[in-house]
């Protein structure tokens, strides 16, 4: 996404005001972060204030690579009601290979107005680590891998009936599939018995 010239206008002259926001797709709904004192609605999503956000540089993977890959460390912030406790229930959560967001909120300095939303990075989370530190105490480490990995990605789908059934109940576009067989097709002019010409496909 090009920053508007407003936002380039208030980079160059180092007054932009930018809170990194990270957005997690689960299952059960979307969970919205945002690394600033309130709380911001933005598309439809509550980014609730979040004490320490830090992503580690993006992995270099380009064309159809996999590897790409970058890490969330997200620590607790007891006075935004985000205790360890609470840092625990991701593991409630079927995270694995679900969608993550990370983006930078870029706000204007003097009447604190959201200017525009920039996305850093898309990919899917993988792994989740719990862990105690000395500085920042209950933290959660998250490896995602960046949206490159879909170009790697194998289908397992079977393209059958029963396939078909359990993602769109009742749809029968399968059914004759098992039936689909050689085709002889007749050309020409019809010879004696027994030496037809045709053309196989």
């Amino acid at each position: 996404m090009a920053l508007s010239s407003e936002v380039k206008a208030l980079y160059d002259a180092g007054r932009i005001s930018t809170r990194q926001m990270i957005r997690f797709t689960f299952g059960s709904g979307t969970y919205g972060f945002i690394a600033r004192a309130e709380p911001l609605t933005y598309s439809g999503v509550e980014y609730k204030p979040f004490g320490l956000i830090e992503v580690s540089d993006l992995g270099g993977g380009s064309g159809t690579s996999a590897d790409g890959a970058f890490t969330l460390l997200l620590a607790e912030s007891p006075d935004d009601g985000l205790t360890p406790d609470v840092l625990l229930l991701i593991e409630d959560e079927d995270y694995r290979d679900r969608p993550v967001r990370v983006m930078d909120a870029h706000f204007h300095p003097d009447t604190g107005a959201l200017l525009q939303v920039e996305t850093v990075a898309r990919g899917y989370l993988d792994v989740i680590e719990h862990r105690i530190d000395a500085e920042r105490g209950y933290v959660i480490e998250a490896r995602c891998e960046q949206r490159n990995l879909d170009y790697s990605r194998k289908n397992g789908r079977v393209r059958s009936v029963a396939d078909q059934q359990r993602r769109s109940e009742g749809d029968k576009i399968f059914q004759y599939a098992g039936g689909a067989g050689r085709v002889e097709v007749f050309w020409g002019r019809l010879r004696s018995a027994g030496s037809t010409n045709y053309i196989g496909s």
